[in-house]
């Protein structure tokens, strides 16, 4: 790419939602994870943050836009990554001012967030680039997670001894309530608290409750017993599992059992339907 000549973003897309369509479409140009089923004006309370996804890696927030960022946008995306519990966060610009730059290097050495700041460059051919400016120092995050340790329930699930649908990276101890996997704006997550375990659908995108209607037409009772969790931000449902938790490590081979095998039964069920 000839980046002597560049061009401006809003040459290329009318609108930044465009151009959020097209780095939707194209994450991995980004290098910072591996993410799939990205929405893009994803609901977030009363807000829309431009992309969200979760993949390998966790969940995704991305704010993108036209020019110079500016704070707006980092305060939008500092509050989406929060509420979205995200692993990794993610601003795209085209220019960045120092300050900012020196804000999000301080974020990415105290926070379990990623965080990055991502300079954006189109050239005459309409052809797109991207540089990372700021990102997590991987010594750094590596010895902070390290120092935080890994949750001992979840290691065995996520080593795949319970099946590879819910296999992954370590779960941090600061974050082993859940883990989960996404599809077509459903995620199926497993839930463990100090007492129970259920599997929660958390659903997003436009008409959650209308979608939510759908998906549990293939869950009646009472063969799938289940509790509605909706509030004026979220949509969600609990499936009950077993009503023991993290208090009870005894049992925690007959929790990490169960708990799986609904949640892959729910998984499939969906990913096999045309819903």
């Amino acid at each position: 790419m000839n980046i002597q000549q560049r061009k401006p973003l809003s040459d290329i897309y009318k609108r930044e939602e465009d151009f959020s369509t097209d780095l939707a479409d194209n994450l991995d140009a980004l290098r910072i994870g591996s993410f799939e089923d990205p929405e893009t004006e994803s609901n977030v309370g009363t807000r829309r943050a431009d992309i969200v996804a979760v993949g390998e890696d966790g969940t995704l927030v991305v704010e993108n836009q036209f020019g110079k960022a500016d704070w707006d946008h980092w305060g939008r995306l500092e509050a989406y990554a929060r509420l979205k519990k995200a692993d990794v966060a993610v601003l795209v610009a085209e220019d960045f001012e120092e300050l900012m730059i020196v804000t999000c290097r301080l974020r990415d050495e105290d926070s379990a967030i990623d965080w990055y700041l991502i300079q954006a460059q189109a050239n005459s051919h309409n052809e797109l680039s991207f540089h990372h400016v700021i990102g997590p120092a991987i010594d750094i995050q590596t010895e902070r997670k390290a120092e935080a340790g890994y949750s001992e329930f979840w290691q065995p699930i996520r080593d795949g001894e319970y099946g590879e649908l819910f296999a992954g990276k370590p779960v941090p101890i600061s974050n082993d309530r859940w883990i989960g996997r996404t599809r077509d704006n459903v995620s199926v997550g497993l839930v463990f608290t100090n007492q129970r375990c259920y599997v929660q659908l958390y659903f997003t995108g436009s008409n959650p409750s209308e979608r939510r209607d759908k998906v549990m037409t293939l869950f009646p009772e009472p063969d799938y017993v289940h509790e509605n969790k909706d509030s004026s931000k979220e949509t969600k449902v609990n499936f009950p599992v077993i009503d023991k938790g993290r208090n009870d490590p005894d049992d925690w081979d007959e929790i990490r059992e169960k708990l799986v095998a609904m949640g892959t039964d729910i998984y499939n069920t969906i990913n096999r339907s045309a819903l």
